[in-house]
């Protein structure tokens, strides 16, 4: 079975793209039936209905998923998509070719990737830099800064660097008999949409 990925996208650009954008998506996951028979548990929103409805062939463009939580307000329409492997770039790099005013901006993470991914340099809808991943639960925090001082009550770390952080995870670690215990740092890389597109 192939492993998660799970991405948040939002996209700006002229009304009428965005409202037409919106408008083709809440149609087809409002279907009786989806726009093409497919074995996802979400068949009317799974990603090919819209491909095809872009006008393309959904054999030639990644959508081994689904989208979910979508919404059109202030000037943003906004989805997520749970996908196989990988998050669906070649499904964004189409959208903007049919509707050539928009941008997106997005973060994904998947199950086992040691880093999560965004192309929102700015940090205007997707803001955090690191994600905290332990047996308290999952923590987004923007600078590592913030998550020196979350940690600091449970580890010593002696510096302020991303290697004097992992070095004091490393030493916490092994001082551990309780399994159940756990410190995943990932960090979010930042890519430019050229990136994207190789």
């Amino acid at each position: 079975m192939s492993n998660l990925a799970f991405t948040s996208v939002c996209i700006e650009g002229e009304q009428h793209e965005l409202r037409s954008l919106f408008g083709k998506m809440k149609r087809l996951q409002e279907r009786k039936k989806p726009l093409i028979d497919n074995g996802f548990y979400h068949p009317t929103r799974w990603l090919g209905n819209l491909v095809t409805r872009l006008g393309a062939d959904w054999h030639e463009v990644y959508c081994g998923g689904t989208w979910n939580y979508l919404e059109l307000k202030g000037g943003t329409l906004s989805f997520n998509t749970e996908t196989a492997s990988q998050p669906p770039f070649t499904l964004l790099k189409l959208i903007q070719k049919v509707f050539p005013s928009l941008s997106f901006y997005f973060e994904a993470e998947g199950d086992d990737w040691d880093c999560l991914l965004t192309n929102d340099a700015e940090g205007k809808y997707f803001p955090y830099r690191y994600l905290v991943d332990s047996d308290m639960g999952y923590e987004y925090f923007v600078t590592l800064k913030d998550v020196l001082h979350f940690l600091s009550p449970r580890i010593t770390i002696a510096g302020q660097s991303e290697d004097k952080l992992d070095e004091a995870i490393d030493k916490w670690d092994e001082t551990q008999n309780d399994s159940h215990q756990y410190i995943i740092i990932k960090k979010v890389e930042v890519l430019s949409n050229d990136e994207l597109w190789d």
